[in-house]
């Protein structure tokens, strides 16, 4: 049974694992409004050569678990 998409707040820089409040970046989110605003908060954190922040959704697989390697 699909649960609804998850929401991933990404850094658009490579290897970023920190941000400035000390919260670790990917962070999932299961409302979209929630990542809206982390996003928003960390953007306006930034430093001028930071490329900054993004929303990614993932969305629910319908079959559940993957089922490689069952007979």
């Amino acid at each position: 049974m699909p649960s609804g998409p998850t929401y991933w707040v990404r850094s658009r820089q490579i290897n970023e694992t920190e941000t400035l409040n000390g919260r670790t970046v990917p962070v999932k989110f299961k409302s979209l409004g929630s990542a809206k605003r982390l996003r928003r908060e960390l953007n306006l954190r930034r430093g001028p050569y930071h490329p900054g922040y993004f929303v990614e959704v993932q969305e629910a697989e319908e079959d559940g678990p993957s089922s490689f390697g069952r007979y």
